[in-house]
């Protein structure tokens, strides 16, 4: 039998190091795609080259108000010292979902055997929403950590009555509000209160916390960006705090977005995002809760005794609560309690092949994920293939995005493309005697045929994008008419 547990725990490794490998190469592999990670790759990029640190900027001197400065300072660290490319830009994140791995490896090994902790990190590495984020651009690896790290210095300060821990916490909530604002700490308050009330310990729960030195490095941690960043672009407050936390969730549809369009969604869809993302062990777990054991399990009192399925239960939902009446949502929404899903599931059921199967499941999807974009299936996603080998070219003659400029666009070209929207213009800038190049999508080039015909030739193609180079010396070039053939 211990031989069969010994093979079970050495695969289940084999896999978790498959996983880690395949995300570490597949980093560097393709381009950063519009909207998201091109446009946080993008502010990383300007805040290395205008050593800005303090304000991420959504273009030249456009301060972006939508996030903390946290994970554009992750990727500018990163270009800063590695150079300025897709690997760089993702790397910091993926090395964020590592070290959430390793909370939730120590979480678990606190409260049970070394073979439930490797368990535990197999389930988190094999869900697909997690393996999948932790080598995106975005905020949400930081903020998994962030909340990994919280709810687990919060038990330990709770359980084992360690005070470090509780001062460990509080700096965990000033990486939230750092990394994604006060929702992080909205978050980390529904898991602690909904636990609590139903644990029966709301007052015990409280006193447990340093009140008074945690909330001073809070506030020491939290409040010096954050008055920097007023004072920098004043207004900042007033579009963060009520526009993106109140009415971005609240108002569907809402307009007053400025940096993008609102993800309108039905109420209720973040649960079904979470039965996708949390795959294939989000169904394993349906099973669980409705087993008649586990629930009288979950839902014995025990005073004396802290029940920790409850206690990660309020985990798990933390997030579903949050975002069941918000009329804007994203799948990743959901990525905050995976830590707790992996923990929970270790704890609850009994480490089998089965296990392994489920998550090699994700082993062939991610592979197959994969694959399909290294054919193309995302191209259209990019600005990468049209811009990537004129860079330097683009240092001589100016480029312009005709109506649309993508955030693949701003990086793909150093930050060099400019868009134009007027028509009268963009005839002035081609009947000019200067050298231009003009991206413009393949099915809106007929609008401005007859003067393309006669100023300018096909540079490049994409799928979805025509790279013009205008009052240049033709050589050997390929026309326009031939290229729409």
């Amino acid at each position: 039998m211990a031989d069969k547990i010994n093979s079970t725990v050495y695969w289940a490794l084999a896999i978790i190091i498959s996983l880690i490998a395949i995300r570490l190469v597949s980093l560097g592999l393709f381009p950063l795609y519009d909207t998201t990670e091109a446009r946080y790759g993008e502010m990383a990029r300007i805040m290395v080259e205008t050593r800005n640190w303090v304000t991420p900027q959504f273009d030249y001197d456009v301060p972006f108000w939508g996030k903390p400065p946290i994970q554009t300072w992750l990727s500018a660290i990163s270009f800063n010292f590695l150079g300025i490319n897709e690997f760089t830009a993702r790397l910091p994140h993926l090395l964020c979902g590592l070290l959430t791995c390793y909370l939730v490896f120590r979480f678990t090994l606190s409260l049970t055997n070394l073979s439930k902790s490797v368990l535990s990190i197999l389930v988190l590495v094999s869900s697909l929403g997690f393996i999948v984020a932790i080598g995106m651009v975005m905020t949400d690896s930081a903020l998994l950590l962030a909340y990994t790290l919280a709810m687990f210095s919060y038990w330990q300060c709770y359980a084992q009555k360690n005070q470090l821990y509780g001062y460990l916490f509080f700096v965990s909530l000033a990486l939230g509000m750092l990394i994604k604002g006060p929702v992080a700490v909205v978050l980390i308050g529904i898991s602690l209160v909904v636990w609590s009330a139903w644990q029966g310990c709301f007052k015990v729960a409280i006193r447990r916390l340093p009140w008074v030195s945690g909330m001073f490095v809070f506030l020491g941690l939290t409040l010096p960006w954050y008055i920097l960043a007023e004072i920098r672009t004043p207004g900042f407050l007033e579009y963060f705090i009520v526009g993106e936390h109140i009415q971005r969730f609240l108002v569907s549809g809402w307009e007053g977005d400025l940096y993008g369009t609102a993800h309108v969604k039905p109420r209720g869809t973040i649960w079904f995002y979470w039965l996708l993302c949390a795959s294939p062990w989000s169904f394993l777990a349906l099973g669980l809760l409705f087993k008649k054991e586990n629930i009288k399990k979950a839902l014995r009192k025990e005073p004396d005794q802290p029940n920790i399925n409850k206690y990660l239960i309020c985990w798990v939902i933390s997030p579903l609560l949050l975002f069941t009446l918000a009329g804007n949502v994203l799948p990743i929404y959901v990525l905050p309690g995976f830590s707790a899903l992996a923990i929970l599931i270790a704890l609850n059921i009994k480490f089998t092949k089965l296990c392994n199967y489920l998550a090699l499941f994700t082993v062939l999807t991610l592979i197959a994920m994969l694959s399909a974009l290294l054919k193309g299936a995302w191209e259209h996603k990019s600005e990468h293939k049209l811009l990537e080998l004129h860079q330097k070219s683009f240092k001589e003659a100016p480029l312009y995005y005709w109506n649309k400029r993508p955030f693949s666009g701003q990086f793909y070209s150093n930050g060099r493309a400019k868009q134009i929207n007027e028509k009268a213009y963009l005839r002035d800038l081609v009947n000019s005697s200067g050298k231009i190049y003009i991206a413009i999508k393949q099915d809106e080039f007929i609008i401005f045929k007859d003067l393309f015909d006669v100023h300018c030739v096909v540079e490049e193609k994409s799928t979805v994008r025509y790279l013009l180079v205008c009052n240049d010396k033709f050589e050997n070039k390929v026309s326009i008419e031939n290229s729409t053939d």
